[in-house]
């Protein structure tokens, strides 16, 4: 076991082991999904550009993004 591990996740990992194998891999496929689903630090770095700028009043709503873009509003 990795030294760097919290011994909420070490505690987790012990209980997942007494689960018959079945159960260990539907949780361990759950928990990779959930690591998937995780954004990268570009993803925040984005999403905290896209805050400020909206705090900034320089955001425009979808509707006029559409319109500005030549689409339509379904």
């Amino acid at each position: 076991m990795c030294a760097m591990t919290t011994k909420l996740l070490e505690e987790a990992i012990d209980r997942l082991r007494e689960l018959p194998d079945a159960v260990q891999d539907s949780a361990a496929r759950a928990l990779i999904t959930l690591l998937e689903e995780e954004p990268e630090p570009a993803d925040l770095a984005a999403i905290a550009e896209g805050q400020r700028a909206y705090e900034r009043g320089e955001s425009i709503s979808l509707d006029q993004w559409r319109h500005d873009m030549g689409l339509r509003s379904n």
